[in-house]
């Protein structure tokens, strides 16, 4: 992480908008970036140093650096990413004067695939309540559905209000995938208003934390990461409104299971996690539509706990 940090800092050093405040959270790393951070930190009083007392993850850490920060609006980067023009911010910042918006989103370009990716059907179209859960989850014609965290301006009071819901999960257990997922579902259920704009804002590295977090997916981790992220997800959409797109995440949740080449060991090893997977698939059949093919892996998943642990439903 250390060769792409100062690059990082850099682009937001260089930021026309000057009065701003940069956070960095050093989650206990084990490379030269703390000493990166207070090199840079010497020279750059604007820079504020959170130090991780171990490696919490990436929840753990987005988190403390929004309660640690004092701006009005927040910005995330990963430390391996970069902001594309000097005026990127203080263009952000003035959409939201103009806009009264609680919530700017922006292009990005995923250096990987070399692409611009927008996230939005409508440009520089207000979108209020109730749509913005709509503008979450659905996905028209070229236009991603707008799920990550890091491609958004957001007003910190915003935030405050999601880690209030979000918080027993961050002191709960390491969380390091599919958390920005929630973020920013959470942003979009709290916020009153949006705006997307057709602007390059944010440069997208697949480099080497990405990397390693994803050549280490299909890990226990990542597994209990997933049936968390659904958990949320119900708990946020808690209502009849809303039940199409958890039905459509039912049918995510038990397609994602049945791929998992370790389930059975999971399953095994965890007996929380064996109650968790469960109740949130007693909970899909209950009160959402399944497909006939995860119905028929439904059956196939319950017959192996029953058989196994004697465990009636």
């Amino acid at each position: 992480m250390q060769d792409y940090l100062r690059n990082a800092i850099n682009s937001i050093q260089k930021q026309t908008l000057k009065d701003i405040e940069i956070v960095a959270v050093n989650d206990y790393s084990t490379d030269n970036s703390y000493n990166i951070l207070k090199e840079l930190a010497l020279k750059d009083k604007r820079i504020k140093i959170i130090n991780n007392t171990k490696n919490f993850g990436l929840l753990y850490s987005r988190a403390m650096g929004i309660l640690h920060s004092s701006g009005e609006y927040l910005i995330n980067l990963d430390p391996d990413d970069e902001f594309n023009d000097s005026d990127n911010l203080e263009y952000l910042y003035n959409i939201t004067l103009r806009n009264k918006v609680d919530i700017v989103t922006f292009e990005t370009f995923y250096k990987n695939k070399n692409r611009i990716l927008r996230f939005c059907k409508e440009s520089n179209i207000i979108i209020k309540q109730p749509r913005l859960i709509d503008s979450f989850f659905i996905y028209v014609d070229k236009h991603f559905n707008d799920i990550i965290i890091w491609n958004k301006l957001i007003k910190k009071k915003i935030f405050l209000k999601a880690y209030k819901i979000f918080e027993n999960y961050i002191y709960y257990k390491k969380w390091n995938y599919y958390e920005d997922n929630i973020w920013s579902l959470l942003v979009h259920k709290i916020s009153n208003s949006k705006i997307c704009v057709n602007k390059l804002i944010y440069i997208y590295n697949n480099n080497l934390n990405k990397e390693s977090l994803m050549k280490n997916k299909a890990n226990f981790i990542e597994f209990t990461n997933k049936i968390y992220s659904f958990e949320m997800k119900r708990k946020i959409l808690n209502n009849i409104i809303y039940r199409k797109y958890l039905s459509h995440e039912c049918n995510k949740l038990i397609a994602y299971m049945n791929k998992s080449k370790n389930l059975k060991k999971y399953i095994e090893s965890d007996i929380l996690i064996r109650n968790k997977i469960i109740y949130n698939i007693k909970s899909c059949i209950k009160y959402y539509e399944i497909s006939n093919n995860n119905k028929k892996i439904i059956d196939n998943l319950f017959k192996y706990i029953f058989d196994n642990y004697l465990i009636y439903v």
